[in-house]
């Protein structure tokens, strides 16, 4: 058995290598929900997690929402500080030293709108199709840096602002997903789930190179770029031609054929796996969303490359008034298109979803308590961002279960967890968060979610036997 885990943990690795590049893609948070095996959708981390009801059915439309963000960078406490006289002052020194090279912030939104599972034997089988939206703003230390201290700061330095990073990535997909888990012996359980991707929209940053460097003597800037911008939209509307044009969109917006549109297709991938070398500890292993969209309907390509220097910008021509129209920003549109000989194509593009991997174990207290510990890995532009877990799972009675946990996430430590599900005869209402500090401690904030529910569940298998250590 260790040897199966060694070849299925390799194979993992490699397709997280194979999938982990720059895409555009949710980065939901599921740590709390992790190890509460009483609500069917924890089993979405890792598809041989089994849940404890024999058979469950989500209630049409309400049965999984999740809505959340999360920011790699800074939080209010890093830069609102107090001195020794108790008084508040902006501390722009330390909010830069919070940060890292390549920052961002992120929301997700899942909706799911049909769900079941059931087992039958040794074997459990689960369905689902969601409705999921994710948007990522990325940004460099440096382009941070800039607007706090300018740019003579990189003179001081004697280097270029370097601005690679800063981008946005946008997507909306429906995901229609399959699972299947074995029991193949009394300690070892394996699965995978398949999904078939519908892309609605996308915006996708494929290439975002920028750095800025300033005359130590004339102060005037020089601005170099190497940027590619995918765009999947309802209908193409040529932004750059528009503006330069006078602002005169032509955006055909056809509501029912953007929820139909099955032309940008993909595929996915979730693979997990289950060891219990004893009735009390378990570990599991799994990788979610290895897997891509192409996209065909609505593209266009931006393509920017090359150098622009200025001596900055005079923001009255800039924004306009009422009797130059903004002619200082149309012309300076003009001559960055005409300068950085930005292409408009209308080529079809691949992105991949954003690979996740979880590494986790529990150790059962006795029947009705469990300790958990969970790591998990997260993949952006070619940089892994980790968040920690541990929880503490009370089950009382199958009707009822709670966890409370703490994680760190983006090394911030301000994260208190809680989750409960409480079953009303076969209907089971859930809600689980992966931060309730942000209520109380709203400077503190870097991630926040609500995942909640409502789902009928039947048969609930009881645990493991574990010989209790306690007498609670």
């Amino acid at each position: 058995m260790e040897k199966s885990f060694k070849v299925i943990f390799t194979g993992l690795f490699f397709l997280l290598l194979t999938f982990s590049q720059p895409f555009s893609s949710s980065a939901q948070y599921y740590n709390t929900i992790f190890w509460m095996d009483g609500i069917p959708q924890s089993s979405y981390s890792n598809v041989a997690m089994n849940p404890q009801p024999r058979l469950y059915i989500g209630m049409p439309g309400i049965s999984s929402h999740y809505t959340g963000f999360a920011h790699t960078g800074f939080a209010l406490q890093d830069f609102l500080r107090k001195d020794d006289m108790d008084n508040f002052y902006w501390d722009e020194d330390n909010l830069i030293g919070t940060l890292k090279n390549r920052n961002f912030f992120t929301m997700d939104l899942q909706h799911e709108l049909l769900a079941f599972g059931f087992l039958t034997g040794r074997d459990y089988f689960s369905f689902n199709a969601t409705e999921k939206v994710g948007g990522r703003f990325g940004y460099s230390k440096d382009f941070m840096t800039l607007l706090i201290k300018g740019n003579n700061h990189f003179i001081e330095e004697a280097r270029e602002a370097d601005f690679s990073g800063i981008g946005m990535d946008f997507i909306h997909y429906r995901e229609f997903a399959a699972g299947y888990s074995r029991q193949w012996t009394d300690n070892f359980s394996a699965g995978l789930r398949a999904k078939v991707l519908f892309g609605m929209s996308n915006v996708w940053f494929e290439r975002n190179n920028f750095s800025l460097h300033t005359h130590p003597d004339s102060y005037a800037l020089l601005l170099n770029a190497d940027m590619v911008v995918n765009v999947s939209s309802p209908s193409p509307f040529s932004p750059l031609d528009s503006i330069t044009d006078g602002g005169d969109f032509d955006f055909d917006f056809d509501e029912m054929d953007y929820i139909t549109n099955t032309q940008n297709m993909g595929f996915g991938l979730d693979l997990g796996m289950v060891y219990r070398p004893n009735d009390r500890f378990t570990l599991a292993l799994s990788a979610l969303d290895l897997g891509y969209i192409d996209w065909s309907q609505g593209v266009e390509n931006f393509t920017m490359k090359g150098e622009f220097e200025f001596d900055g910008v005079d923001l009255n021509d800039f924004f306009g008034n009422d009797d130059d129209n903004g002619n200082g920003f149309e012309e300076l549109l003009d001559s960055l298109k005409n300068v950085f000989d930005i292409e408009e194509t209308a080529k079809n593009y691949r992105s991949f979803l954003g690979p996740k991997i979880f590494l986790s174990g529990g150790y059962d207290l006795s029947p009705r308590h469990k300790m958990g510990l969970l790591a998990r890995a997260d993949f952006y532009q070619g940089e892994m961002y980790p968040s920690f877990t541990a929880s503490y799972n009370f089950k009382p009675v199958h009707a009822i279960g709670f966890s409370l946990a703490y994680s760190v996430i983006h090394w911030n430590y301000n994260n208190l967890g809680a989750g409960f599900n409480l079953n009303l005869g076969p209907l089971q209402i859930y809600a689980v968060a992966d931060n309730i500090f942000g209520a109380m401690r709203p400077h503190t904030i870097q991630t926040a979610n609500l995942h909640f529910g409502v789902n009928w569940v039947f048969g609930y298998r009881p645990r493991a036997t574990a010989r209790p250590l306690f007498s609670w």
